[in-house]
């Protein structure tokens, strides 16, 4: 597909940033960049997490790590990042991030959780890329990697905000894969589905219920890393799991806008055992 294990640190640099790093797929990115000698700058809320992750890491590498401690949603999560990072070379960006304070009817919610969704999802994201992806341009080499998800491709019931914000990191970094192209920097959005992280376990969904795994397509966290680190400079969105990729290509030619969002809105509340209530008839 695209980049090598080998290929990485000659490519983007000798140290990665990754932004919600302590489990799931951030700590699976993780551990392949350290396999391919990439030092790490590992960032999350949860400092007891980060020590972990770096205890298992150095069991298996010998690179170089730094661990931030940092609410992704904070007003100064770059500067913290800053005191940590302004002397290294970072050639490679990784924002993985993303809550839901579980599914949620908007006007179920307090305005602020809302708020806080646009910032974890769309301003740090704008922050990092800026400081980050400014460097990388003057050096013509890096680049940068945006988790987003399936629900960003339609909207749907009791994921309106969640669906919104990662629908921007699709759009955006379309942009700056054009815009930084000619200057040797790759900037991808990583789009994920189903996939068994801890995250994913505490929302209270059962992966391995008979009639989930019929219908959805439950990939690991590995995978969803590995495959975003190969096709890295290739494109600039990247479906994770050839499953997904399909699913996604069949809805765009089958489905009406108002079909896609009845087709979400009942996944999201079936998924999640919530009420469904249907706006359309899919007949």
């Amino acid at each position: 597909m695209g980049n090598s294990k080998a290929e990485l640190v000659e490519k983007y640099g000798p140290w990665a940033v990754i932004a919600g790093a302590s489990e799931g797929i951030g700590a699976a990115f993780a551990k392949q960049l350290a396999e391919a000698g990439v030092n790490l700058v590992l960032l999350s809320r949860s400092q007891q997490k980060l020590e972990r992750l770096e205890s298992e890491l150095r069991q298996t590498t010998t690179v170089d790590m730094r661990l931030v401690t940092a609410d992704l949603t904070a007003a100064d999560v770059l500067d913290t990042l800053r005191a940590k990072t302004d002397d290294l070379e970072v050639g490679l960006l990784i924002y993985n991030a993303g809550a839901t304070h579980g599914l949620h009817l908007f006007h179920e919610r307090p305005m602020e959780d809302a708020l806080e969704l646009v910032n974890l999802n769309c301003r740090t994201p704008v922050m990092l890329a800026h400081h980050f992806g400014k460097a990388m341009r003057e050096r013509e080499r890096g680049g940068m990697l945006f988790l987003s998800s399936l629900s960003a491709f339609a909207g749907g019931s009791y994921v309106a905000t969640y669906a919104g914000t990662k629908a921007f990191d699709i759009i955006f970094p379309q942009s700056l894969w054009h815009e930084l192209a000619p200057h040797n920097v790759h900037v991808m959005s990583l789009v994920a589905g189903a996939t068994r992280t801890p995250a994913m376990m505490e929302s209270g969904i059962d992966l391995d219920d008979e009639v989930i795994r019929q219908n959805y397509t439950i990939m690991e966290p590995a995978d969803v890393a590995r495959e975003g680190l190969e096709a890295l400079g290739t494109c600039p969105v990247w479906i994770a799991g050839e499953d997904n990729r399909n699913n996604i290509e069949q809805m765009a030619a089958n489905l009406s806008r108002e079909q896609t969002i009845e087709v979400m809105s009942m996944a999201n509340a079936r998924l999640n055992d919530k009420p469904y209530i249907p706006v359309i008839d899919l007949q």
